[in-house]
């Protein structure tokens, strides 16, 4: 896959994730899509260096399920793994708390 066709992908996924959201800041959809998934992925190598716990799809899934009930004002699941809710924990940051202001 190019690079074109990767920006291509997130534009996207950023247009499907956030169709019911509006950024307060002027960042295109897709640069927060590239950073939850630099984010997933800087965690997931931390948590395996210092636990030896691999973070599966589900864990993801999970994650990115708690912050969509965050971004809606629902009620944050609480049926989450330490690692899902960290990850969770770590996205929420990642766009509400430092970055785009949602």
């Amino acid at each position: 896959m190019s690079e074109d066709d990767l920006k291509l992908l997130m534009d996207s996924l950023g247009a499907q994730i956030f169709k019911n959201q509006s950024l307060k800041s002027n960042t295109p959809q897709g640069e927060v899509v590239r950073t939850l998934v630099r984010e997933t992925l800087k965690f997931r190598d931390k948590l395996k260096s210092e636990t030896g716990y691999t973070i599966t799809v589900d864990d993801t899934q999970c994650a990115l399920h708690a912050l969509e009930t965050h971004l809606n004002n629902e009620k944050f699941p609480k049926d989450l793994t330490p690692e899902q809710k960290a990850l969770a924990q770590i996205l929420i940051d990642s766009i509400v708390l430092f970055k785009y202001g949602l």
